[in-house]
């Protein structure tokens, strides 16, 4: 595969992972709003039901995404189509992404797992889900548009 190809590659990697963790933060939180023992249903005072809180919680995870995604993981997709455009071709799968990026998705990946044996509310773990799932789905749209670059300028 070709330069342009591994960055699209990297973007659509991203918006399917981004994707799944944002519907399954969404169906965290939604399960949420139902039990009286969710920070949704004690915090319906302040907002008036449980599925307003649920509301809140949502948007602010979405905020927290996407400032994520367009300060702090744009410097990451810069950082990975420069080295995906400087390498030789043909270019392996293992030389696309350095190792500590490999290191950093397997510690999130182990993160993952390891919540569901933690006693972490439902609406925490979808407001994370939520937030990490909307900053990788912003960081798509970056690789896509890194991928219109041909070469280095």
């Amino acid at each position: 595969m070709k330069h342009r190809g591994w960055v699209v590659f990297s973007g659509i990697l991203w918006l399917v992972i981004g994707t799944m963790l944002t519907y399954k933060g969404l169906s965290f939180i939604a399960e949420a709003v139902l039990r009286m023992d969710s920070l949704c249903a004690r915090w319906q005072g302040v907002f008036g039901s449980a599925q307003q809180a649920g509301m809140v919680l949502t948007a602010a995870a979405l905020m927290i995404g996407f400032i994520k995604g367009r300060f702090i993981l744009s410097k990451t997709v810069h950082r990975i189509t420069t080295r995906i455009y400087s390498l030789p071709l043909p270019i392996q799968i293992f030389s696309v992404y350095p190792k500590s990026y490999w290191l950093i998705i397997g510690s999130m990946v182990g993160m993952g797992m390891l919540f569901r044996f933690l006693p972490i509310s439902l609406d925490l773990r979808g407001f994370i889900d939520v937030a990490v799932g909307s900053a990788l789905l912003n960081g798509s749209g970056l690789y896509f548009r890194e991928s219109r670059r041909e070469s280095l300028s």
